[in-house]
């Protein structure tokens, strides 16, 4: 009886295992999904001439952040929504926003701002998003109550949007 029941649990617990990482490999992939995709759409566009890196963000809607370079070699970043294949068959148009990178502040002035008005214990991340038409930076970090939170700032100006804190359980 006992081996019976060991056998159920090596069990029920491989079978969870790999539906773990099932699901995790699925989250990941969908994150990664479009990447090359979009950087056709960007050059074919002439939106950028090159391609050093892609982001993704994941707000009310998601957009893949280009950082590239014009054909006038001007550093850019180039937000470009992500439209889901039902969306695509209605014919619609992905939401394009593009910016000169010296237009706004830099990751670097965004942690600085950060670090100057928030009570920030730990710091988790700081990437650049999008809010309705507006460009901004995501600042999630940990708080000194121990709240998760996200801050977003302007792009252009650091300028304070919105800002979301979470109670962890614990």
């Amino acid at each position: 009886m006992k081996r019976w029941l060991i056998s159920i649990t090596i069990v029920l617990l491989l079978i969870s295992t790999i539906m773990s990482y099932a699901v995790y490999h699925s989250v990941q992939s969908k994150k990664d999904d479009g990447y090359e995709e979009v950087k056709a759409f960007a050059q074919n566009e002439g939106l950028v001439s090159s391609v050093d890196r892609v982001h993704y963000y994941n707000g009310n809607r998601a957009f893949h952040i280009i950082e590239g370079e014009t054909n006038e070699s001007e550093p850019v970043y180039v937000w470009v929504e992500q439209i889901e294949s039902e969306d695509e068959n209605d014919g619609a148009e992905p939401v394009v926003v593009t910016r000169a990178q010296e237009a706004g502040i830099s990751k670097s002035e965004a942690r600085q701002i950060a670090e100057e008005r928030l009570d920030i214990d730990e710091l988790k991340q700081i990437r650049l998003g999008m809010i309705g038409q507006t460009p901004v930076f995501e600042i999630v970090y940990i708080d000194t109550d121990e709240r998760y939170s996200f801050y977003y700032i302007n792009f252009e100006d650091g300028s304070y949007i919105r800002h979301y804190q979470l109670r962890q359980n614990g």
